[in-house]
């Protein structure tokens, strides 16, 4: 992409310029319009309806997490402390940190398994802006914060949902 302030061509998906800092992010992002195009790039990730996000301690075991995701039918739960957001774990860290290694589930806490520090979005950024973070840093699942609260979980499925039912 190519930085507004400087011209210089970055690497797809880099969120400031590596000539001069600016941001990308929001440089040179289209004006919203109608159609699918203006609500995509207009409409707040809450227009998604998340379902309430599943939430753990750091200190329940994975089991634990493993049989929630299970019964809600949900890819990923948030671990939070005192109020919180401190990770996230996803079927894609069962997959990559469990499956086909020896470990107990019932007595490993769900931080040792965690992605921490996750990617977040607030309730009100774009529906574009989970978009590019989904495409860009390969996410499948990304909280919702509000406050530094959880409020949900964006998910490829959810959006995916959403674009079909706004499809003409």
């Amino acid at each position: 992409m190519r930085c507004p302030r400087c011209d210089y061509d970055n690497v797809g998906g880099d969120e400031l310029c590596v000539q001069c800092g600016q941001d990308l992010l929001d440089g040179g992002v289209p004006q919203p319009r109608g159609g699918m195009q203006g609500r995509i790039l207009s409409d707040p990730v809450s227009a998604l309806n998340p379902a309430d996000p599943i939430i753990v301690a750091s200190t329940a075991s994975a089991a634990e997490a493993i049989k929630q995701m299970k019964e809600k039918r949900h890819g990923s739960v948030l671990v939070v402390d005192r109020g919180r957001l401190s990770g996230i774990f996803t079927e894609r860290d069962l997959l990559l940190k469990v499956a086909g290694r020896d470990i107990n589930l019932d007595s490993t806490p769900i931080s040792a398994l965690m992605t921490p520090e996750p990617v977040t979005l607030s309730d009100d950024d774009p529906l574009a802006h989970a978009i590019h973070l989904m495409a860009v840093r390969g996410l499948r699942h990304i909280p919702i914060l509000r406050d530094g609260k959880p409020l949900g979980v964006v998910s490829i499925r959810g959006v995916l949902a959403y674009l079909t039912d706004q499809a003409p």
